[in-house]
């Protein structure tokens, strides 16, 4: 079972890499400043956020979700001004999935 939740932490961790590395993109001075604004100081520090309560080994604690949530909240917002972001989105979605899932996991091992 611990592998499995490993595997999980890892997958989880890359897929929070893959949605930095987009926000890297979007933020080339190519873009409107008010986006890279809008993803280099919230979208960004959410995801350093999961990704560190991850990584140090507290994946269930409430400030993963509420970080992807609120990265996806604004990942949401950037996708109704343009439809470019729609790949962040869906990656951040992705990964709040994979977060909820682990966290049920653990709630079904606690009542267990």
């Amino acid at each position: 079972m611990k592998n499995s939740n490993k595997t999980k932490h890892k997958e989880i961790l890359s897929e929070i890499h893959e949605a930095i590395s987009l926000c890297e993109e979007y933020c080339l001075p190519i873009y409107e400043q008010a986006i890279y604004k809008e993803i280099s100081e919230t979208i960004i520090p959410c995801l350093f956020d999961a990704r560190t309560y991850i990584e140090v080994g507290f994946p269930h604690s409430p400030s993963v979700n509420l970080s992807i949530s609120e990265a996806m909240f604004l990942a949401s917002d950037l996708t109704d001004k343009d439809p470019k972001f729609s790949t962040l989105l869906a990656k951040l979605r992705l990964i709040k999935e994979h977060t909820n899932s682990l966290s049920n996991n653990q709630g079904n091992q606690s009542i267990g």
